[in-house]
This record gives C-alpha cells, sequence and structure tokens, in this order.
C-alpha cells in the first residue's frame, strides 16, 4: 500500500473532522470518498470499478487492521460531529469486513482455530448490525456490498438475520459464538469492549425497504437454493443501483471452484436475464473476471495441458468481444503465459508485444516474460517496454530496465552509465533486501541460464553493494573455486544478511581451504574459528527454516550441515578444539537417524591417539551406521580399522558387537 500523508490538524479542523481521526486516515480517503459518492449519486459513473474509491476503500482496510479499537472510537467521534454524514457509517461496515477477514485468514478451514472462528463470527454480526443501521440512513451505499458478500461465501449469513429476514424475529440480543479468555482477548484487537452485549435498542424496529424489495420476494421462491443468499445480496446491491458493476464482479469471483461454483456457470451468468441490464462491455467485464478467477489460483491443474488449453480459448475468445482497453491489454498478458505454459513461445511473445506497452506486470509476470523472452527466436522490443512500463512502479521492472540499459537489449539504448541509478531504485522500492524470495533482482537469473553467469556478475556485484542477499550470494557463488578470497566477501555479506546457504557456505569454503593445506599457521585457526562461528549458526537457523519451508533445496543444505559437523570430527586435518566443539551436536545427529555422523563417531571413538578413545563405543557406532545404511561412505575403512584382520581382534569385534546390539543400538527404531 502506498504510504499517503494523512489530514493535517487545520485541514481536519476546517472540514469538521475529529483530529484524532483525521490522523489516522490518508487525506486521499477524505477527498475519493466524498467526490465519488456524490458521482454515484447522480448516476455518472459507467464503471465505478475504475475509480479512486476502491483504492481509498482498500487504504481504509489496512488502516482498520492496524488501527484497531482507535479507529472504531474515532469512526463513532466522527459520527457524533457530523451527525448528518453517512461517511463514518460506510467506513464501519467496512472496518469490520476488514476485521472478518483478518480473524478468518486464508488458511484451509480445518487450519483456523476455534478462537478465530468465533472472532470471524462475532465481526460478521457486526457488520451486519452496521450495514442496516446504514442503510435506514442511506439507501444507495451498495459500494459496502462485496464485504457482506465475501463474508457469506465464507461462512453464511448469521442465524439471527436470516430468522429476521425471512421470518420476521427481530433479535433480542446477539450471539456470544463461545466464550474463553482466548476469543475475548483476541477480540479485543478489534475493540469488543466496545460493542460487547449490544441491545436489540441499535437496530431498527424494521428492515429496510431496500433489504426487502424485489430481492426478498426472489430470495422467498429459493429457500432451499444453497446459492440464493449470495444473489439476494448483488439483488440489493441492484435495488440500490442497477448498474452495480463491482458487485456483480465480486459476485462472479465468489461463484468459481473455490467457492462451490464453476466457470462455465459464470460464463453462463454473464448472458443470464440479471445482467441483460449491462452493455456488451461490461458483461464481457464478468466474462474477464470469471477468466481470470481461476487463472489466479495457477495451481497443480496448470499443469495439466488440458486444462491450459481450455483457458487459452475461453481468452483467446475474449480477445474478440468489445472489452475496455486496459482489460485488452491484460487479456493480452494472461493469453501469453498460457501459451508459454504450452512451450509455444511464439506465439506467446505475438500477445506480450499487444500487452507490454500497456498493462503493468506482477513481479511472477516479469520473470515469466524475461524467461519468454529469452527463449524466442526473435528477440523483439516488447521486454523494453515491460521494464519501460513497469520501471518506476516495480522494484522487478526498475531492476530489469537497469540491466537492459547495460546490455542494450530489447529495444533499450545502451546507457550503462545509468544502469546503476535503476539498481540503486530497484533495492530502494525494496521493504527487506535480506528476503531472498523477494530479491527484486531475480528475475534476471533467466539471463544467465541461456546466456551464462558472466553477463550478470556486474549487476550482481552493484546489487550486492546496495544489500541484496540474493545477488551478494549469486555473486560468491559465481567465484566459488575460482576466487576463494573474493566468493568469501561475498558469502560473508550474504550471511550477515542471513542468507541460509551463504552461512552455510562461507562455514564450509573456509574449512576446504584449511583442510587442502591452501591456508595454513594462525590464518588457519582463524577461519576455522569463523567456520564454527557460522556453522553454528546454520545448525540453529536451519530447523526454524525447515519448520516454515521444508522445500528440497532446504533439506539439501541441511543434510550438507550434518555432513560438515561429521567431517570435521573425523578428519585429523582440523584442530583437536574443533573437532570436540562439534562433538555434541554429531551425537545428537547421529541419535535421530544420520548415518554419516554416525561412521564419524565411530572414527573419533576408535582413534587411540585420543583420550576419547573407546572400542565399544567404536563398535556401538558402527552397528548403528550398517543397520541405517550399509553403503554410508567411510564404514568399510573404518569396520577394517576397528575389526582387525588377527583371530584375536575379530574375537573381540564379535564379543563386542553381540554385547552392544543386545543393549540397544543407536537410532534403531523400537
Amino acid at each position: 500500500m502506498t504510504q499517503i500523508a494523512a489530514l493535517s490538524v487545520e485541514e481536519a479542523t476546517a472540514r469538521d473532522i475529529p483530529v484524532n481521526f483525521a490522523v489516522l486516515l490518508p487525506t486521499r480517503l477524505w477527498d475519493e470518498t466524498e467526490r465519488l459518492l456524490t458521482r454515484l449519486r447522480d448516476a455518472a459513473v459507467d464503471h465505478p470499478s475504475q475509480g479512486d474509491y476502491y483504492d481509498a476503500l482498500h487504504d481504509f482496510h489496512a488502516c482498520a487492521v492496524q488501527g484497531g479499537p482507535a479507529i472504531l472510537e474515532a469512526l463513532r467521534l466522527w459520527q457524533q460531529a457530523r451527525p448528518l454524514s453517512h461517511f463514518p457509517a460506510i467506513l464501519e461496515v467496512a472496518y469490520w469486513s476488514a476485521w472478518f477477514g483478518e480473524y478468518r485468514g486464508t488458511d484451509m478451514a480445518d487450519e483456523v482455530t476455534p478462537a478465530m472462528w468465533a472472532c470471524a463470527h462475532r465481526a460478521q454480526d457486526t457488520m451486519f448490525r452496521a450495514l442496516v443501521r446504514l442503510l435506514v440512513r442511506d439507501q444507495q451505499a451498495w459500494l459496502v456490498i462485496p464485504g457482506i458478500l465475501h463474508s457469506v461465501a465464507a461462512v453464511g449469513e448469521p442465524d439471527w438475520w436470516t430468522k429476521w429476514l425471512l421470518g420476521g424475529e427481530r433479535p433480542s440480543r446477539m450471539p456470544a459464538h463461545g466464550t474463553s479468555d482466548e476469543i475475548e482477548q483476541m477480540f479485543a484487537r478489534s475493540g469488543g469492549e466496545l460493542i460487547a452485549e449490544i441491545s436489540a435498542t441499535e437496530l431498527p424496529e424494521h428492515l429496510p425497504a431496500v433489504l426487502t424489495g424485489e430481492a426478498l420476494s426472489w430470495r422467498r421462491e429459493r429457500r432451499r437454493d444453497p446459492v440464493a443468499p449470495l444473489q439476494y445480496w448483488l439483488r440489493v446491491a441492484f435495488a440500490m443501483d442497477p448498474f452495480a458493476l463491482e458487485v456483480a464482479c465480486s459476485y462472479v469471483s465468489l461463484r468459481m471452484p473455490r467457492w462451490g461454483g464453476s466457470i462455465e456457470e459464470m460464463l453462463a451468468f454473464a448472458d443470464s436475464p440479471l445482467c441483460e441490464r449491462f452493455s456488451e462491455i461490461d458483461r464481457n467485464v464478468l466474462r474477464y473476471f470469471a477468466w481470470f478467477d481461476e487463472l489466479e489460483l495457477d495451481g497443480y491443474m496448470f499443469e495439466d495441458p488440458r486444462v491450459v488449453q481450455n483457458q487459452l480459448r475461453i481468452g483467446e475468445r475474449l480477445l474478440k468481444r468489445p472489452l475496455p482497453e486496459n482489460l485488452r491489454g491484460r487479456v493480452h498478458k494472461y493469453v501469453a503465459y498460457l501459451f508459454a505454459k504450452l512451450d509455444r513461445v511464439e506465439e506467446a511473445c505475438k500477445h506480450y508485444a499487444q500487452s507490454a506497452p500497456h498493462n503493468f506486470f506482477e513481479d511472477w509476470q516479469i520473470t515469466r516474460a524475461v524467461e519468454v523472452w529469452m527463449a524466442s527466436k526473435d528477440k523483439g522490443p516488447w521486454l523494453g517496454q515491460v521494464a519501460d512500463r513497469n520501471c518506476l512502479a516495480s522494484a522487478r521492472g526498475a531492476s530489469l530496465y537497469g540491466f537492459l540499459c547495460s546490455q542494450g537489449w530489447a529495444g533499450i539504448e545502451k546507457r550503462p552509465e545509468v544502469a546503476d541509478g535503476w539498481y540503486r531504485r530497484a533495492a530502494e522500492m525494496t521493504p527487506d533486501l535480506t528476503d531472498v524470495a523477494a530479491s527484486p533482482f531475480n528475475s534476471l537469473s533467466k539471463f544467465a541460464e541461456f546466456e551464462g553467469d558472466e553477463v550478470l556478475v556486474p549487476t550482481w556485484a552493484k546489487a550486492a553493494e546496495y544489500g541484496d542477499a540474493s545477488s551478494q550470494f549469486l555473486s560468491g557463488f559465481h567465484f566459488h573455486g575460482k576466487d576463494r578470497q573474493r566468493s568469501l566477501g561475498f558469502y560473508r555479506q550474504a550471511a550477515a544478511s542471513n542468507h541460509p546457504t551463504a552461512i552455510y557456505n562461507l562455514a564450509y569454503t573456509q574449512l576446504l581451504a584449511v583442510c587442502d593445506e591452501e591456508i595454513t599457521g594462525s590464518e588457519a585457526d582463524e577461519a576455522v574459528r569463523d567456520a564454527l562461528f557460522h556453522l553454528d549458526k546454520a545448525r540453529d537457523f536451519f530447523p526454524i527454516l525447515l519448520e516454515e519451508d521444508p522445500n528440497s533445496i532446504n533439506l539439501d543444505i541441511w543434510r550438507r550441515i550434518r555432513g560438515a559437523h561429521a567431517w570435521l570430527l573425523r578428519s585429523e586435518a582440523f584442530p583437536l578444539s574443533a573437532r570436540q566443539h562439534v562433538l555434541q551436536p554429531v551425537l545428537q545427529f547421529a541419535g535421530n537417524g544420520d548415518a554419516g555422523c554416525m561412521v564419524a563417531l565411530g572414527w573419533w571413538y576408535a582413534d587411540k591417539e585420543l583420550k576419547s578413545y573407546n572400542h565399544q563405543e567404536a563398535v556401538r557406532w558402527i552397528e548403528a551406521a550398517r543397520l541405517a545404511n550399509p553403503d554410508q561412505e567411510f564404514l568399510e575403512g573404518l569396520l577394517d580399522k576397528v575389526e582387525g584382520s588377527s583371530f584375536w581382534s575379530i574375537f573381540r569385534y564379535s564379543w563386542v558387537q553381540r554385547r552392544v546390539k543386545r543393549d540397544g543400538l543407536p537410532g534403531q527404531v523400537d
């Protein structure tokens, strides 16, 4: 969300707005709310969704969650100060819509806690009460209906509301939805203490007419239709404004497969009698939303070429229909994406060329565009147009524009002297440069896949200087095995930014230099100390990382970290103090079943030159390793060393072997 300055005290006083509320909201909220609602009253807006009101409302949603009860209290003060104003009532509905979404969250239903469910239902109850009070004052406030639609799609309507609407049973009090300290503490975040035990006196005696007109008659005829509540609210919005296209778009999105509907149903809905009120362009907007909503998932279904081809056919049909120009460019953009999914690169490029000059691209779309451009035979100027269109709005767009300037590619004039400025801008636009996944320079790696690392080394080096952890690591990796000092320097920068793989690579590179005797003496001692520090850091860091993201790369690095500990313990190339430093972690890893660490312990306890020498422990860990992984590296050599070849040594090993097996082996499943 773009940060916008709040109203000053002087402006607030001039507008008769309570100061403590004014300082919490962007200036644009006041300007656009009053301006756009006035325009809507005059029915002069063809496409309100294209106005700025929803941007302002989105800003308010963020303020609602960040400000909590202070916002709610300020809304009430505003209403007291301006009793004739409808805006505080509108924003109160939006406030509870925001908190309903916060409590419900985006997790799967079985991952939402009982306390979260209770608070979500309480927030919905409060939102419905605020809506009824609003509609008594203003029966044209259809702009709040999308929030109602979302809550109904997510959890259905409140029971008390349904009884009042369909049975005329006005509630005397609101349900508690459970009581516990956890629920009360959680609901207090949104202002629970301010609305506790709402009485019926806050509700009107009768529902507003807009809720009980034709929309209610239609719903009574479909009491058993599970979709009826959702379409009822759409019809309520149409009763307020027959051309409330934004609400129709919300309805379409909430009747897609993830909500229990289908794209076929919504494409047909655009041609239904209910949508006859709209122009052909507006109906095509609805078709676009149905198509786009399913594309937005981009899940496992899109690994099936048949699904992609079906979506492609819908998109190509859309392009043959009249569309608002801003949507036409977006359709071209997603059709290009679908062609790319089918590896039809040249056809994808044709659609990118139609979309590039007009549309903003999200981060993943810029990455995909780079990949398609590099894979195409005719590398046209459209990628430069993507960069030019997005360089001021997107950090990833700025990094792409800078790189194309450095190379003179895709129709961008070669000006290496200005590239660094764009890299700096990309870095400044990125909230957290230590977040590797969010690095604005990630999409440029696609160039390296086709052209080799060398083309990106200057870019990575400059981005590393600006603090980008991903570029720091990639620079270190580029020089890995070529220039140890430069590699270590970049790895050290990335490790300071908590790049997980860089932390391990920094430790490993220094240990390898000591083992290979590339460095000796005091320099080697310092390198080992630094390596142990970073190895400890990696050992503490990766279990947390794996819990958050157990992907194959993280699992592989964790395996290497354990392997580095085992290597340190068994190798005589390292100082005894360093080997002793890792003994306890190796014991822990081995006890959890790591066969490599078991072998390392076998070597450690089999070394007669050490005070730790223990024949029985050596046998114990050898047998544990044989059980865990009989093909483990260094196991055969260790067995030859400990078992020996003489009759006495073999007999001794066999006797100890039976004993340790009887006692139970480390890492053995009972």
